[in-house]
């Protein structure tokens, strides 16, 4: 008996390849950003370092890993209908991995020209007395209001299912990361967080409190979409792994760049999810 996390592409064209392994105790889908899918490309992802604890407690479960890199909230609604909802459709799963919200946050902060997003253009202006002098609150409203709005398509289309309607959905809160210049490939992906605050004139002194401001927001919205929603579980993922040094430009504790896990981040990930996992 093995468990096994499978590319929802590759599954597709060669079940063969996870199906003879099984049967399968429990199975599940997979669906978000690079937190579900992979750190980096030498490291591996949650379902697969959750298939391997699954392995080692002795039990035969599939997971379908569809989600992608680098993808927001608004892009997964945009292709719900070309991907999430044909797999929806194609079996009852037992639980689906969620990770969404972290890329949209980031995204505001770093891909808007300077003051635009949701952080202020400091440049030029007095040292504020702490990070929450530097988040734009009106902005940061109306992103939270956009993803609540995204996330709701997400669930009705879990909820209306043919085979999903009762199926619970996990929510990943991420862990709050350390702004450096540590991007996945140098001038290709990343850095994150410290392009964002370079860009905004943000003083270094600031950015360790402003990122804890940032990932509580995160932590925050995405909790609050367990309410009034059944059978929506935030995962307790936040406070598990070690800060990077913020002068490392590379793999530096539990994290492999500025905002994804290690192999070890990995491992202190995983135990969250087996508490609230169906055994």
């Amino acid at each position: 008996m093995t468990s096994v996390a499978i590319k929802g592409s590759r599954y597709r064209i060669k079940p063969e390849e996870a199906d003879k392994y099984g049967p399968f105790n429990r199975t599940f889908l997979a669906e978000g950003d690079s937190w579900m899918d992979a750190s980096a490309w030498n490291q591996g992802s949650l379902p697969e370092y959750l298939a391997r604890e699954f392995n080692n407690l002795g039990r035969t479960n599939l997971i379908v890993n569809v989600s992608t890199s680098g993808h927001t909230l608004t892009r997964i609604v945009d292709m719900m209908t070309d991907d999430f909802v044909w797999w929806l459709d194609q079996q009852e799963y037992d639980g689906v991995l969620f990770s969404a919200g972290g890329n949209d946050f980031i995204d505001a902060a770093r891909d808007t020209p300077p003051g635009q997003g949701i952080l202020h253009d400091m440049h030029g202006q007095p040292l504020p007395e702490n990070g929450d002098a530097c988040v734009r609150q009106d902005a940061l409203q109306d992103l939270v209001a956009y993803l609540n709005t995204n996330f709701e398509a997400i669930y009705q289309a879990l909820r209306t299912s043919r085979k999903n309607a009762n199926t619970p959905i996990y929510l990943n809160c991420y862990d709050t990361p350390v702004a450096r210049d540590a991007p996945a490939f140098r001038n290709f992906s990343g850095p994150w967080l410290y392009t964002a605050y370079t860009n905004n004139g943000i003083d270094p002194s600031l950015w360790d409190a402003l990122t804890q401001r940032l990932f509580e927001e995160i932590k925050d919205t995405i909790q609050g979409w367990t309410v009034g929603r059944a059978g929506v579980v935030a995962v307790a993922t936040t406070g598990r792994m070690d800060k990077a040094d913020p002068k490392a430009t590379g793999d530096s504790f539990d994290w492999v760049n500025e905002i994804h896990p290690n192999k070890s981040g990995w491992k202190k990930q995983v135990p969250a999810w087996l508490a609230v996992l169906p055994p």
